[in-house]
């Protein structure tokens, strides 16, 4: 077999050879800092499983799919037509074609999930996947699905910080179907010969006399509202309420909000959205600046709400915004901005840094205030709203950074993770995060090949400090957890090794017997918009067809199809008219059916039950559509899988996308016409396509002939044949 690895290209590291040689045998997880070469052993694991199969690497982002797309082409032996770069730019229906071609698969999750989704992805010829950055694998993130249906496939997770607790990180690899875990830290002694030096320093600054005036004017406003929850029932104490137990007071109230009527909750809700509104105030001051927290409480005049006025008309809000306007007036902004050019004074001029920002405005005042100073600094910004930077904005950004034409990039937390940026000599916390993940996503931009500094400013007595003990302990609590991973998985090996000493493996033959049949497959076509249920379609173990429907959102068959509603959605339909538009268009299908999903339906909107009753009564009588109802994403799943199995199983009846009115190409067409043949689904249309050449070779097609097609039996091919050569009427 011939050795796919370019050993000449990689400089020997014992510890890369010995987690790879670890990945090679188990579902394994690995954690190492960053700049210590994960692709790397990724490339290694891979040239292994590409002599068995096909091989997928899975980056939160295109640009991070392609820079791991060229280290696999500077460490791999294979033609760079075997490596494909997969992501949204390429029609599924090429897509699908290059997933029977191409050996070595370079993707971002989501893209990969539609098409395991429409069941296009030879699942059986894959030896290897691999996730990067995989600390995301949790809630609905896309790789937790793709590890669902991929579960026979080897499994290699990478990333320099899994998470917080042990359950946490046990969540991930339980997401992803990890049993092993290889982990290094800065200590190990295999690894420490590659770290650099990396100098961190805490900087506090405090605020003076004029900021914490109007930092308590805002403070005493914020009061007046928790005084207002309290006289509520809402809460026991005015003091020591954060914004944190405000965000869980909000929720817990809207939930009640559904199941009551009671003034007081309405009232409630209301003031909780007036203190966080102020809470958001006093928290761009202390951290940020005058700037940031002055846009901020101007903005306040744009919005509508009740709670945004509650807040502006406060007496002490009112005094508060006055100072605030007066400290920009004099020029001021934050101590940070200080200390921060005294740090960055300091660089020589070929050095870099980075300065990290929570906030978009800030970016855009700190690169300002250092540009200013001389320094070549530019914004570094994610692809959201007019000011945002589009993927390949950002790349040609980072290619001006590491040539030179930027010494500093003030960056949001797209900076923290899912693109190359270049090593930095400075990394600057405009202020600390509390997640350990994005602590150490931050810190590892700099001592990568060369010693560096990183530098977290702290506001003294505010927000700030909370979030840096809170980081603190939690990295402490991570290191902890994944020493004690590293520990088991060392103990259960061994005793793996000592039960298999002195035993000899048995082989065991099976003998599988193959249905010459094929299995009756139960499809629904769904709406490419609909991707919570279509997700959940594909646990049931049923064929989704994605498209763009233009009529309803799922069809059953060729006659059933399947406009889904959330409550919410449905009451507003009635309120615009939009579903009797609607409905109009179900009309096409001899048997359209509407399900409405989730509970409460008369407490949505100011609206009249009795309206919602009419508007019922007229789906059903005057219209003659059935209106079905279900509780959630799942129960609608269930729903219509025994709409499709009563159709497609008791009735024998065959999925196509009939009553679409967009323009379709000539294959569309051709499948379309083909697909109306008894017995035939679009994806036998395609074979029998393929196999015969066109439409008009299917229909003088031999009873022979047809039977050859996969999918078609005897059975089909009569039917086939009797409808083309009946007459008519």
């Amino acid at each position: 077999m011939k050795q796919l690895l370019k050993t000449d290209e990689l400089e020997s590291r014992a510890y890369q050879e010995v987690i790879a040689a670890s990945a090679s045998r188990s579902n394994t997880m690995v954690v190492l800092p960053t700049g210590l070469g994960k692709t790397v052993i990724a490339a290694m694991v891979a040239s292994r499983k590409l002599t068995d199969g096909k091989a997928l690497f899975l980056a939160p982002t295109k640009p991070l799919v392609e820079q791991h797309l060229s280290t696999f082409e500077d460490l791999i032996d294979l033609p760079g037509v075997d490596m494909k770069v997969m992501t949204g730019g390429t029609r599924p229906e090429k897509r699908y074609d290059l997933w029977q071609e191409k050996r070595a698969f370079f993707a971002t999750p989501q893209v990969v999930e539609n098409d395991l989704i429409a069941n296009e992805i030879p699942v059986e010829d894959f030896s290897l996947v691999i996730f990067d950055e995989c600390h995301r694998a949790t809630g609905d993130y896309a790789y937790n699905f793709i590890s669902e249906k991929m579960l026979g496939v080897q499994r290699m997770a990478l990333t320099a910080s899994p998470g917080g607790g042990k359950d946490q990180i046990m969540n991930v690899a339980e997401n992803l179907g990890i049993d092993n875990f290889e982990v290094r830290t800065e200590e190990d002694p295999d690894v420490e010969p590659y770290i650099q030096e990396k100098d961190i320093n805490w900087t506090r600054v405090s605020l003076d006399n004029r900021f914490e005036s109007a930092k308590k004017k805002m403070e005493d406003a914020r009061r007046n509202q928790l005084k207002e929850l309290k006289s509520l029932g809402q809460i026991d104490s005015v003091s020591n309420v954060r914004k944190k137990e405000l965000l869980k007071m909000r929720g817990r109230i809207s939930s009640q909000l559904s199941s009551t009527d009671d003034p007081k909750k309405y009232k409630a809700i209301s003031h909780v959205a007036t203190a966080l509104k102020i809470s958001q105030a006093i928290e761009l001051l202390e951290t940020q600046g005058v700037s940031q927290c002055y846009t901020y409480i101007e903005s306040l005049t744009d919005d509508d709400s009740k709670a945004a006025a509650r807040a502006l008309n406060d007496e002490d809000m009112v005094k508060a915004r006055q100072l605030v306007k007066y400290l920009k007036k004099e020029g001021e902004e934050h101590p940070k901005l200080d200390r921060l050019r005294e740090i960055l004074g300091e660089m020589g001029s070929d050095e870099k840094a980075l300065v990290f920002t929570e906030y978009r405005d800030s970016t855009e005042k700190i690169a300002e205030e250092l540009a200013d100073q001389g320094l070549m600094t530019d914004t570094f910004v994610g692809q959201r709203g007019e000011k945002g930077m589009t993927q390949k904005e950002q790349v040609e950004l980072l290619e001006e950074f590491e040539d030179g034409k930027h010494q500093i990039l003030v960056s949001t937390s797209i900076g923290e993770e899912g693109l190359d940026i270049p090593s930095v000599d400075y990394v600057v916390f405009y202020e600390p995060v509390p997640s350990a993940v994005r602590d150490i996503q931050r810190s590892g931009r700099t001592g990568r090949q060369e010693s560096g500094e990183v530098h977290v400013l702290i506001a003294e007595n505010t927000r700030d400090e909370g979030y840096y003990w809170s980081a603190h302990n939690k990295k402490k609590k991570m290191k902890s957890v994944l020493q004690e991973l590293k520990q088991e998985t060392e103990e259960r090996d061994q005793r793996k090794l000592d039960s298999f000493s002195g035993k000899k493996a048995t082989k065991i033959e099976e003998n599988d017997e193959e249905d010459e049949e094929e299995e009756e497959v139960i499809e629904i076509i769904a709406d490419d918009r609909e991707n919570a249920v279509a997700k959940t379609l594909s646990r049931l173990d049923l064929t989704v067809n994605k498209k763009r429907l233009e009529v309803a959102d799922f069809l059953v068959s060729d006659r059933t199809a399947v406009e889904r509603k959330e409550v919410e959605d449905f009451v507003d339909s009635i309120v615009d008219n939009r579903l009797f538009e609607q409905i109009q268009e179900l009309h096409q299908f001899n048997r359209p059916i509407i399900i409405v999903e989730g509970d409460n339906l008369y407490g949505h909107r100011d609206v009249h039950p009795n309206a919602i009753r009419g508007a019922m009564a007229s789906i059903a009588v005057d219209h003659e559509i059935p209106v079905l109802w279900s509780d959630d994403v799942e129960d609608t799943a269930e729903l219509l899988k025994s709409l499709a199995r009563r159709e497609q199983e008791e009735d024998d009846r065959e999925v196509s996308v009939r009553g679409q009115s967009s323009s379709r190409s000539t294959e569309e067409l051709q499948k379309f016409v083909v697909a109306g043949l008894p017995g035939v689904n679009s994806k036998i249309a395609e074979r029998m396509l393929s196999s015969f050449g066109s439409v008009e070779k299917i229909v003088n097609a031999e009873f022979e002939d047809l039977k050859n097609v996969q999918g078609i039996g005897d059975k089909k091919a009569a039917d086939i044949k009797e409808l083309l050569e009946a007459e008519y009427g």
